[in-house]
């Protein structure tokens, strides 16, 4: 870290453990966790940024599956009508 950091020892290992998560890094998170508590973090303060980091995660993964949902419905859809229309003739 430059000698000159913004942020406080506190706020770093937070926003390192919403990076772990983000990354799927299980080690980082191990390690930005014992840190955060080592820098003064409260143990409610790290849930807070953990649930953070959860619900920014969880978005795309509610995108995606919503889009897949989507496109398999369409799929269905189109089948079914070629199907009618190749019944009726």
């Amino acid at each position: 870290m430059p000698a000159t950091s913004l942020l406080n020892v506190q706020q770093r290992e937070l926003i390192a453990i919403g990076a772990s998560i983000g990354g799927n890094c299980m080690p980082c998170l191990r390690y930005h966790f014992a840190e955060a508590l080592k820098a003064g973090c409260t143990v409610e303060e790290i849930a807070e940024a953990i649930e953070l980091s959860k619900m920014v995660k969880q978005r795309p993964i509610t995108d995606i599956y919503r889009l897949a949902d989507e496109l398999v419905q369409h799929a269905r859809e189109k089948t079914s009508a070629t199907t009618s229309i190749k019944g009726e003739q």
